[in-house]
């Protein structure tokens, strides 16, 4: 109602406060006077001889909202709920003459004055809507009138000022259909054998614009497609006479088509994704990240004809044609831009069936190469940039925890049990509850990380055991476990357990077409089965197979006769295939490239699938001659960083170096996400048995900009502001941005590779460790 208290009758005759004195309120008074501002209105009105003139239209709008403020005070302590004609005169008046439907009539012949007149409508209709609820959609002196309001402003283009007016009413209105949706039949008009659903086709034009009035219509629009569940006429309108889903697709398209081809302003080497600073410090990209979770927003709330129909046109008219193409250039830095914008992609899009288009994308073919392997190929760049961005975006796509990835991606190369001799095939059904693959770990850790003072074996084991970069080795195994955990949370819903005791219950052919099994599978296709709609709030279907397997012993001639291929050139496919040959490159690799690449390699090593983590885990399964071992790899790493730091005089400092190097990394990580958390939540102390932070975290935080100089005034905040269990740095330090990210000798970068294979052994022998408690517990159960 702020449009009244400019008025100078507004500041003669307050309404701020409820009137608790009924001297200060005569309701004849009242009423007499709102009938006076109506005559003389009408006045104007019924000149039909001339068009209104300036003084006209001011007059008319000075009485209409002195009658309103007059109205709303006689309304005043009303319940809005329980309102009536007989709840106020002025009301009663209102409705009985007509008003809104003369203003409307008088407002069609006011010439140049049309808009400006509609404007004040629009606000007239909002203020009596807020007031009254739906009190006034019963009856037709109310209705018809804004009926031919909002109709006259179809296909019009108007002012901001009233294009903002417009929103708001419409979304006052939607919000009121939700609450009442036995009124939607009101607001169809018939036009051209269409019912057209006059307050979403108005607010379709709105849909990309950008500040308030987008964010408005947005809003808006996802009232309207929850009504679509509610009103089978809305969801009829909506997905067949609307160009909604192309509207918000052409959209996403548009808004990718002027991001940055390449990134310039990175300024961090270890830079490899998006944070909210650079979504909101690049051109365009807030914007695009916008309607990106506008459509994500709409598939989960609308019928699932729009959602089906939303996910194709995405699916067709955005990922293939322009995020596909985008994907495939030629130039470095271009591959790079278009990958992380795929990652972040991955990262914001939750809706199971917006998800499983993402992923249905990943497989697609071009120029006969599924995209999915053109990405992991990337992987052996030897740009740094573009490593470190296919390593980020594999990442997120292994945190999906879909079936079909990893089938895509590891166990089809797995599941024939190929990469194993015969004889040992046995052993991964196994379990050694005293997990030798722990010892066997933490022996691959560098001896330059030690004391030389050491020299006895066990003893130097025991230190190594309990010694850690980040604290005890105890956080190592708090954090497998809950991670072990939650993935098992999170494959409950997989069709087959990659045991390496099944076989495909399906034909041959379809065991060689992935997309074929993202047909059938539970994402895109499935939301047209029955009752998914119910089910799909238990679990996210987009997770799980349709490829089955039988449960059957493996049968080793059996499998050689239909897979003799197979036997000849046993593999573990291409991608685990690449990360272990980038892992041969350990020393060779950019420390912030083997940051991530043994934190991806730790990740797949948290799949509780035997096949999987016997692999990876399991330093007792004997692999074909031709398989990498990631034993192997580690124990030749080994060598060559003790062989190196065995001829430095300085190597116990060159470790201290790396360590701190490391550590004040960890606490710029750490700070920085704690920054933002103590935001959006308040900190609890975890207890004293629990680490507060998982330990070594190798990725960059959510917030960590493409600039960390950016952050400095941030990251100096008071040790009482942010609780933490690792030390704050202090504002003179200024976390050494130079310190953390100097550009290091061969010295301190084999020392570097050392500090982190050490932590990493004890990762593994951890994860190890955590694994065969699972699975015991899992057997007493």
């Amino acid at each position: 109602m702020e449009w009244f208290r400019n008025t100078p009758f507004f500041q003669n005759f307050p309404i701020r406060g409820p009137v608790n004195n009924d001297q200060e309120y005569d309701p004849q008074a009242c009423y007499d006077s709102f009938r006076g501002h109506w005559n003389q209105a009408l006045r104007i009105l019924q000149r039909v001889k001339q068009l209104p003139v300036h003084d006209d239209v001011l007059g008319v709008v000075s009485h209409l909202e002195q009658m309103i403020t007059l109205l709303l005070y006689d309304m005043n302590g009303v319940d809005r709920h329980s309102i009536t004609v007989d709840s106020s005169r002025c009301l009663e008046h209102l409705l009985h003459e007509n008003v809104l439907d003369r203003l409307f009539e008088w407002s069609i012949r006011a010439g140049s004055y049309t808009n400006a007149v509609k404007c004040q409508q629009m606000k007239l209709y909002d203020t009596l809507i807020g007031q009254t609820r739906h009190f006034l959609l019963q009856h037709n002196s109310f209705v018809k009138p804004l009926m031919k309001l909002l109709n006259s402003c179809h296909g019009e283009v108007f002012s901001k000022e009233i294009n903002n007016h417009l929103v708001d009413l419409l979304n006052q209105i939607s919000t009121l259909l939700m609450q009442y949706p036995e009124f939607i039949k009101l607001f169809f008009v018939r036009d051209k054998d269409v019912n057209r659903f006059i307050i979403f086709s108005l607010l379709i034009p709105f849909v990309h614009k950008e500040n308030s009035i987008g964010m408005k219509a947005r809003d808006a629009l996802l009232l309207c497609m929850s009504l679509s569940k509610k009103d089978s006429d809305v969801a009829l309108y909506i997905s067949t006479y609307s160009n909604f889903s192309v509207l918000v697709a052409s959209g996403l398209s548009g808004l990718y088509s002027v991001l940055p081809n390449t990134i310039n302003d990175i300024s961090v080497p270890d830079w490899h994704r998006f944070t909210p600073d650079d979504v909101k410090e690049i051109n365009g990209l807030l914007y695009f990240v916008t309607s990106l979770e506008f459509s994500n927003a709409v598939a989960q709330v609308a019928e699932s004809s729009i959602r089906r129909q939303l996910q194709e046109f995405l699916f067709r008219g955005f990922l293939i044609p322009v995020l596909g193409e985008a994907l495939l250039q030629s130039n470095t830095k271009e591959q790079v831009a278009a990958s992380a914008y795929l990652e972040l992609i991955i990262r914001t899009v939750t809706e199971p069936g917006l998800l499983h288009s993402v992923l249905r994308f990943l497989m697609e073919v071009y120029d006969g190469e599924q995209l999915l392997n053109i990405l992991m190929q990337r992987i052996r760049s030897s740009d740094t940039q573009l490593c470190l961005v296919s390593l980020a975006l594999f990442e997120s796509i292994i945190e999906l925890n879909c079936e079909d990835i990893l089938l895509e991606l590891v166990f089809q190369y797995l599941q024939p049990c190929f990469h194993v001799i015969i004889s040992q095939r046995k052993m991964l059904f196994s379990i050694d509850p005293l997990c030798p693959s722990f010892e066997k770990f933490i022996s691959l850790a560098p001896n330059c990380c030690y004391s030389s003072e050491i020299d006895d074996s066990e003893l130097v084991n025991f230190t190594k055991y309990k010694q850690s970069l980040y604290g005890k080795y105890y956080a190592y195994l708090y954090d497998a476990r809950n991670k072990i955990s939650q993935c098992q949370k999170a494959c409950t819903s997989w069709n087959n357990s990659y045991n390496g005791d099944e076989e495909f219950l399906s034909n041959s052919e379809e065991k060689s077409d992935s997309l074929i099994s993202f047909e059938r599978s539970s994402g895109y296709e499935s939301f047209s089965a029955p009752n998914t709609d119910e089910l799909k709030e238990d679990q996210d279907f987009w997770q799980t197979s349709s490829n089955k397997y039988i449960n059957k012993r493996v049968n080793v001639s059996h499998n050689l006769e239909e897979h003799p291929c197979l036997e000849e050139a046993p593999t573990v496919g291409p991608f685990l295939t690449i990360l272990l040959e980038k892992l041969r490159n350990f020393m060779s690799n950019s420390i912030y490239v083997n940051l991530h690449l043994t934190g991806l390699i730790s990740r797949l090593a948290v799949y509780p699938q035997t096949l999987l983590r016997t692999y990876i885990l399991d330093h007792s399964l004997v692999l074909q001659p031709n398989i990498p071992s990631i034993f192997e790899i580690m124990g030749i790493i080994k060598q060559q960083i003790d062989d190196y730091m065995n001829h430095q005089v300085n190597k116990t400092s060159l470790i201290k170096y790396a360590q701190e190097v490391l550590v004040h990394r960890e606490i710029l990580l750490v700070n920085i996400r704690r920054y933002h958390l103590e935001k959006t939540s308040t900190p609890t102390p975890a207890p004293v048995q629990e680490p507060a932070e998982p330990p070594f975290q190798r990725n960059a935080p959510q917030r960590l900009s493409l600039s960390l100089r950016r952050l400095s005034s941030m990251l100096n905040r008071r040790p009482s502001q942010i609780e933490t269990s690792l030390p704050m740095l202090t504002s003179t330090e200024e976390f050494q941005f130079e310190f953390v990210y100097s550009k290091f000798t061969e010295a301190q970068h084999v020392a570097l590779c050392a500090v982190l294979l050490d932590e990493w052994v004890k990762e593994l022998a951890a994860l190890a460790q955590e694994h065969t408690i699972a699975q015991l517990a899992t057997l007493m159960s």
